[in-house]
């Protein structure tokens, strides 16, 4: 996706502890937003390329998944950053605000002019080191990969079989993946981006880029929530009837579509044919705009035209186009992405204004299987030696109890209902904690006595360093010799009096001394 034209996540005793099981409408990996499972995916621009810089605090509401737009590399191409557009301390900030709303916040990885290069183990250990130090800082909900171009997913000669890939690249994503969510849970989000070619462009070629992301799909397809291939900048791909169809249009949209849901053939040697996804893994991936791709005639599709396809493909209602469905219809359809946000801003929200409507009126996800899920433990912020865990249990999981151990020891039980399709929610407040390092994990057991444990959650509490000068402050009485900050530097009191707002630090030199 372009930048400027394209695409277009002591003591084991505590004097209170409340707890409280809660139900949230969240699906499975918490990408559950709108109350019924659909979504709508936008990217962000962390970048200004004529659509705007728009703060993520103030995006339109309509929004369920935003993907901040990129995590990219520089000098040491295993070496993932992130510069925010504008001050770091608001951007965490705005994150912070718009998760407590309850949308998602991902970052999304590499794009059409990011290069990311993962060919060996020492340069997999670097990527994940600085990926989940963004993570960690940000507070991200998940990843987006949305790697392209030469730099990105390139099968490499001799890769010829999908559910065996020998290509660095793709063998070190496979293993990043699972190993992120093995470390912060199934609530950890996972998608893609990919374009066309590296997808449903492996039914012409097996080679390069044309298929090069089946083999990733294909072996994380239990971690991945919704793959949002880009129908656009891509012209046209053959469908299962053989038959090729056009970018921007609805007979495009459902076959595309469709090729994700009932499998395909692929050029590979060995292994060629690709499974079909889960209906709620599928999220369709369109222009907000026009402007928002690589020219007008780059697979822009107007809403009314989106609309035919989503209610073909969802609801099973034809509207007479050439295509024709092999399945009657797949009525759990995750949702619909967009590149971008900020072009839809442009754009004067058509998209959110055409899609929002209709995704809520549809009925919600069901997942076609109900299974054992871990559940995720997440800490608040340590204030006076206090904090709370949130345990998320996945939405369709067949628990029925869960036991919480901090440092290896149980410290709470309890009953979960099985089957349930949202999320169901713990919430431990702990008060007046010794000092020292927390470790805890959630095991859940079915009926069956079958259990899976969590990733860990470690909470620090320590001593709160008080610093030795204190900020400057209204209303105090300052003593001869008492010494403040005010605006990074540092002042000593000359004569004593009571601090008020005409008398800042530097504007009086009769009251203060600059040190």
């Amino acid at each position: 996706m372009y930048k400027n034209f394209k695409k277009i996540l002591s003591l084991f005793i505590f004097t209170l502890i409340i707890m409280t099981i809660t139900p949230s409408s969240k699906f499975k990996a918490d990408t559950n937003i709108a109350g019924n499972g659909r979504l709508l995916v936008g990217y962000w621009h962390n970048f200004d390329n004529g659509a705007g810089i728009v703060k993520i605090r103030d995006l339109d509401p309509a929004w369920d998944i935003i993907n901040v737009s990129f995590g990219e590399t520089y000098t040491d191409r295993a070496v993932v950053e992130l510069h925010p557009v504008y001050d770091e301390k608001e951007f965490i900030a705005d994150i912070d605000y718009v998760q407590s709303k309850g949308k998602k916040v991902v970052l999304s990885l590499g794009g059409a002019e990011g290069i990311i290069q993962v060919p060996t183990d020492a340069a997999r250990e670097k990527f994940m080191t600085s990926l989940t130090g963004l993570i960690d800082k940000y507070g991200f909900d998940g990843i987006d990969i949305d790697l392209e171009g030469g730099s990105g997913m390139i099968l490499q000669p001799g890769d010829t079989d999908l559910k065996n890939p020998t290509t660095p690249q793709i063998v070190n994503f496979i293993k990043i993946i699972k190993d992120l969510v093995k470390k912060y849970g199934d609530n950890f989000i996972i998608s893609m981006a990919p374009e066309l070619s590296y997808v449903q462009g492996g039914n012409t070629g097996y080679a390069t880029n044309w298929g090069a992301y089946l083999p990733l799909i294909d072996a994380v397809r239990n971690e991945l929530d919704y793959l949002q291939v880009q129908h656009y900048n891509c012209g046209g791909n053959m469908a299962l009837d053989g038959i090729t169809y056009n970018q921007g249009t609805s007979d495009f949209q459902v076959a595309m579509v469709e090729m994700l849901l009932q499998g395909f053939q692929t050029r590979a040697s060995k292994n060629s044919f690709f499974a079909p996804l889960k209906q709620e893994q599928v999220v369709i991936g369109v222009p907000a705009s026009q402007k928002g791709t690589l020219n007008p005639n780059s697979g822009y599709i107007p809403p009314t035209e989106m609309l035919k396809a989503l209610n073909y493909l969802i609801k099973g209602q034809s509207y007479g186009g050439s295509y024709k469905m092999i399945g009657e219809k797949y009525p759990n359809l995750r949702g619909i992405m967009a590149w971008s946000i900020n072009w839809d801003n442009v754009n004067n929200k058509e998209f959110v204004k055409s899609y929002r409507p209709f995704f809520d009126s549809l009925s919600e996800v069901v997942p076609e299987k109900p299974s054992l899920k871990a559940a995720s433990v997440k800490s608040s912020v340590v204030a006076n030696k206090s904090y709370s865990l949130t345990i998320n249990v996945p939405a369709y999981n067949t628990a029925t109890s869960y036991e919480l151990f901090e440092n290896g020891k149980s410290i709470a039980t309890g009953a979960l209902t099985s089957g349930l399709t949202s999320v169901q929610t713990i919430k431990k407040d702990f008060t007046n904690k010794a000092y020292g390092t927390y470790t805890y994990s959630v095991t859940v057991k079915d009926a069956a006595g079958v259990s899976v444990t969590s990733a860990n959650c470690v909470v620090e509490v320590k001593e709160v360093e008080v610093p030795s000068v204190q900020e400057w402050q209204s209303g105090v009485s300052y003593k001869l010799g008492d010494k403040v900050t005010y605006q990074g530097k540092t002042y000593e009191c000359i004569y004593a009096h009571t601090s008020h707002m005409g008398w800042l630090p530097g504007t009086v030199p009769t009251l203060w001394k600059k040190l």
